[in-house]
């Protein structure tokens, strides 16, 4: 792929949609529970979660999804960190768990209010290349804000030369089919037969730089957190030796960021951990309430 970097994974891999749905949902579960609240990545929707929320409200926990609309606002760290301020009101210090591309603001958002978190749950984050940020940063913000200025013109003009309805859905089965064991869910699919959802992806991606860029500056200027964290590594679709142990070792680096990181690695999981293996998340949010004494 050429531009810049390609945030989740080494090489090949891609962003991995979902169904961006509507507004950020409500709180589901046990009134009064411990709270989670969940990040969709790049390209997701809270529908990501759909098998992770009942084995978590059957816990007990007060479980909160961020969703990711289908329009074609650019993300700033900034912006991020303002929904995620929202969707943890009436959460009592909530565990985060950020998959992918989330990881960022995830981490930005415990860095700048550490009280308000129980501790962050890493679900394959994203990495972040400091070099790559700051080379890639201007042409990212720049592109991502002319693409989303003529979003109207160009999803209106993918809908109707019905090249979405033709391309979309199997661009994104083709995009998550090795990124989980389960075959890719139909109804998702559909979602990206439309042009918004397309454009709007496609200005996440290209966003990606600048927002990476913005949390290596508030790195700078930031203690690590002292809060639990959980980094869950999933090596079983990375394609090559190189590329496992290069993701292997900078989930490593970014546990050991934190005083309280740890990494669990997971030889045969995919990027789409939490869809394959709810229970792995679960009993991380559980580690990680016992470790904080919440």
């Amino acid at each position: 792929m050429t531009g810049p970097a390609t945030p989740d994974r080494p090489a090949a891999d891609r962003p991995a949609p979902d169904r961006p749905t509507a507004d950020d949902a409500a709180a589901t579960g046990r009134a009064g529970g411990p709270g989670v609240l969940l990040c969709p990545g790049m390209g997701e929707g809270a529908a990501t979660w759909d098998r992770l929320v009942p084995p978590l409200t059957a816990a007990g926990y007060l479980v909160r999804r961020l969703d990711r609309p289908d329009d074609t606002r650019v993300p700033t760290l900034t912006a991020e960190l303002a929904r995620v301020d929202t969707a943890v009101t009436g959460l009592d210090r909530p565990v985060l768990v950020a998959h992918s591309a989330a990881a960022l603001p995830a981490e930005a958002y415990a860095r700048r209010h550490p009280g308000r978190l129980a501790g962050l749950v890493l679900v394959d984050p994203s990495l972040v290349d400091p070099g790559g940020a700051a080379r890639w940063r201007r042409w990212s913000a720049w592109t991502a804000g002319t693409v989303a200025a003529g979003a109207p013109v160009l999803a209106g003009a993918l809908d109707r030369s019905g090249l979405a309805r033709r391309y979309g859905p199997g661009a994104w089965r083709r995009a998550v089919r090795p990124m989980s064991i389960r075959p890719p869910d139909p109804t998702a699919a559909a979602a990206y037969g439309c042009g918004s959802v397309l454009v709007g992806a496609l200005v996440q991606w290209l966003a990606y730089p600048a927002v990476a860029a913005e949390l290596v500056a508030l790195r700078a200027v930031t203690a690590a957190p002292t809060l639990p964290v959980r980094v869950l590594t999933a090596l079983g679709d990375v394609p090559t030796p190189a590329g496992r142990a290069a993701w292997r070792a900078g989930h490593a680096a970014l546990a050991a960021s934190f005083p309280a990181g740890r990494q669990e690695v997971l030889r045969d999981a995919r990027h789409l951990l939490h869809v394959d293996r709810p229970e792995t998340v679960v009993e991380a949010v559980a580690a990680l309430r016992r470790d904080s004494g919440s």
